[in-house]
């Protein structure tokens, strides 16, 4: 007997966006081609947006009135465009929530990997023996045996609450052993009562946090480890300032009006690339012109955007504070002896004129002098090191 074919909805389903959807996660939909122009998004029913480049959110696929819920998404769209085009890497600033969040892996350091997601190593001692050694040594096992992904007690209910504090009773033997480890070298009793209570709780978080690292690297791992994006997916490029500088062009923005002063210093507010950003006064460039060519010179993420919630946020919910300068033959990666771009016809034809004339660059080195030995330069290192091999060949 033959079988009937197998229904094609597991298919669909699978092609489909609405298999993704989740209204506790905040998503952006988009359609292309034909699709965009029967206004197909990949949802129960097309909608009444039938244009390409279209970009929306959806808060229900299904309303009481049977109907789609959903709102346009251009806002949020333009700007991430505007902000690839800017190329700048953020910061992130110190002791917000964000940055408390992602623990180390917000820290600015010097990215020797092309990943991300390897461990931070201490820096070696300056002298193999003395105190800089035993610091070398805590810094090492205080950065490699930690893990900020503890649990969060904030997402646990009654129950699991209880369970977690069974367990953490469980674990006051390894507690022990921890403490006697930390304080090998640096006993307890050196210190006051006053300077523990500064401290209060930080020998409990860090047990936590070393506690959850051995989890997670055990040999055969229960839980994987949370690694939350250093910038929330603002910006996955590491390029340095010469790059940006070299791959991004300047933007067009209009000076809004005098923010008044910040440590002496008097500041601009810009309104450049969908953002309003801070120019210092002397960058402001010539006077009375209120339309100007910026390039920006720093960002800083104070606070990122709950995505993953009963209400997920947008742009509405982040704060970025940039700085912009004004783009001109004054800029840093230009006022030097090439103002060519690097890799450019240009740049190498300046490179061989500035050669022709002689001159000393950070791009052309000197030529060498020519030195001519005489009978008496015995004593010149190389001119020995010729007379040995010459006379060794003269013997053979």
């Amino acid at each position: 007997m033959a079988t009937p074919p197998p229904s094609q909805f597991a298919a669909l389903l699978r092609r489909s966006k609405f298999a993704s959807y989740d209204p506790h996660i905040g998503q952006v939909y988009t359609a292309f081609d034909g699709h965009a122009a029967r206004g197909n998004f990949g949802l129960k029913r097309p909608l009444a947006l039938r244009r390409r480049n279209a970009h929306i959110t959806v808060q229900a696929v299904d309303s009481r009135e049977q109907q789609t819920v959903w709102r346009s998404a251009e806002q949020e769209n333009r700007w991430i465009r505007m902000w690839d085009e800017v190329g700048v890497r953020p910061k992130l600033e110190n002791l917000t929530k964000w940055e408390q969040k992602v623990g180390t892996l917000g820290a600015e350091v010097s990215f020797l990997a092309d990943s991300e997601f390897v461990h931070q190593e201490a820096v070696e001692a300056q002298k193999e023996d003395g105190l800089y050694e035993e610091l070398a040594e805590e810094e090492e096992e205080e950065l490699v045996k930690k893990s900020y992904a503890v649990p969060n007690l904030d997402a646990m209910s009654e129950k699991e609450f209880e369970q977690y504090l069974e367990h953490l009773r469980s674990l006051r033997p390894a507690f022990h052993n921890f403490l006697r480890k930390k304080y090998k070298n640096h006993p307890i009793s050196s210190k006051t009562l006053f300077q523990h209570s500064l401290r209060g709780g930080d020998d409990f978080r860090e047990f936590l946090e070393s506690h959850a690292y051995q989890e997670y690297h055990k040999k055969h791992p229960r839980y994987i480890e949370q690694q939350p994006h250093r910038y929330a997916g603002l910006s996955y490029s590491h390029a340095p300032d010469v790059q940006t500088f070299n791959t991004t062009k300047p933007h067009v923005g209009r000076i809004l009006g005098d923010l008044g002063t910040d440590r002496q210093a008097q500041f601009y507010a810009v309104a450049s690339a969908g953002m309003t950003s801070r120019l210092t006064v002397g960058s402001k460039g010539e006077e009375g012109n209120q339309i100007i060519t910026l390039r920006f010179t720093g960002a800083t993420l104070a606070s990122t955007p709950e995505v993953v919630g009963a209400r997920p946020e947008g742009l509405e919910g982040a704060s970025l504070r940039t700085s912009v300068r004004v783009d001109g033959p004054t800029v840093p990666y230009k006022s030097g002896t090439n103002p060519h771009p690097p890799g450019t016809r240009e740049y190498v034809a300046y490179l061989e004129k500035k050669q022709r004339d002689h001159s000393v660059s950070m791009t052309s080195q000197p030529r060498p002098k020519q030195v001519d030995f005489t009978p008496q330069d015995h004593n010149i290192p190389a001119q020995r090191l010729l007379n040995v091999l010459h006379n060794m060949s003269f013997k053979e």
